[in-house]
């Protein structure tokens, strides 16, 4: 990925403008203003992982189709405008998120738990998956399980079974369950690391002067990213996979989990809300259950949360929660979430 600025598409802005102190207080690159900053993304056949994961590259596609389609399905600018697609290399650009935007990831792992971007990502992902839900030109598009197979159920599901054969029954049922039930179209990654909080324009206005005021503290939409693994499947998978991303950041704060579990269940409650009844029946028949095997995959699997490699103590955590939720019967969310809050070090 590499993030360009044409700078002879607008005033000519030269280098970074900023002093050494405005960048140390935080103060935006204001150059993607005043010229014209795109993003430029080429697939790899295989990713840096420590075990060996080969992925098509025709994937690129997908990601370029999928945005085409949701810039007219969800609100205005709530994904990147797709700019030219290079057939012959698989290059694709696409504009950059707007000054002032901070990646979700980032904003978490330094304790900003915003519920309004909970809700917003409840609210996106239900509006996602409800206006394609049936819809038979999308799964003919989307429906294909090869890319899913090989970034999402041998990695994260397969790879985890052969580690947990004491679950592995459970874990292969829902891989299949995944594949399956074809309901929606999936963002297939809708974790924090691909969501961008995008402030108003006012703060944007006014980054340069006030390190603070950034989308950590006034978000007021969300821009979503990184549509490789989009799949026309199950809408289980999209809700569980942001709600263990909540709970990892919670195990990782240690005492101070309590507001990545309010993320998590404020998320959920969004979405049951406002999602079609039949996909949040589905969701919920599953979710439960889902979110163990996302936790222990985060651990155990191909892909392990990076930021928990080096804590051994916080891993056996999330592991036995993991244990606990798959063990239990009720495969519901709620019970998961409830299961998964025992395990949570005693907060101050």
């Amino acid at each position: 990925m590499l993030k360009v600025f044409d700078t002879g598409a607008g005033p000519k802005v030269g280098s970074d403008a900023r002093s050494p102190e405005e960048i140390r207080a935080g103060a935006a690159d204001l150059r993607p203003n005043l010229g014209n900053c795109f993003v430029l993304k080429q697939p790899l056949g295989k990713f840096k992982t420590e075990a060996e994961w080969l992925v098509d590259i025709d994937r690129a596609k997908v990601e370029r189709d999928s945005m085409i389609l949701l810039a007219e399905l969800l609100p205005k600018n709530s994904v990147p405008e797709v700019l030219w697609f290079d057939e012959a290399n698989y290059v694709l650009a696409i504009s950059c998120a707007p000054a002032g935007s901070v990646i979700w990831k980032k904003a978490l792992m330094e304790g900003e738990a915003s519920i309004d971007a909970s809700t917003q990502a409840g609210m996106l992902l239900a509006m996602m998956h409800s206006s394609t839900h049936n819809d038979a030109a999308v799964k003919a598009r989307y429906g294909d399980h090869k890319f899913f197979i090989q970034q999402r159920i041998d990695p994260y599901f397969h790879n985890t079974a052969a580690k947990h054969p004491e679950h592995a029954g459970l874990i292969n049922s829902l891989a299949d369950k995944l594949l399956a039930t074809q309901h929606c179209l999936i963002h297939g990654d809708f974790s924090p690391k691909n969501i961008f909080l995008v402030p108003d324009e006012h703060a944007a206005a006014t980054l340069a002067g006030a390190a603070k005021a950034d989308a950590r503290t006034a978000p007021t939409r969300l821009l979503l990213l990184d549509f490789e693994v989009a799949f026309y499947g199950h809408a289980a998978f999209d809700v569980s996979t942001l709600v263990n991303h909540f709970l990892l950041k919670g195990f990782y704060s240690r005492r101070n989990w309590r507001p990545f579990m309010l993320l998590a269940d404020n998320f959920w409650q969004t979405y049951r809300h406002t999602a079609a009844p039949e996909l949040v029946r589905t969701t919920d028949a599953i979710g439960g259950h889902l979110l163990g095997a996302l936790l222990m995959a985060r651990v155990d699997g191909k892909s392990p949360a990076e930021y928990l490699l080096a804590l051994p103590h916080i891993q056996e955590r999330v592991r036995q929660a993991a244990n606990d939720i798959l063990s239990q019967k009720d495969p519901t969310l709620e019970h998961a979430l409830d299961t998964a809050s025992a395990h949570f070090e005693d907060p101050d």
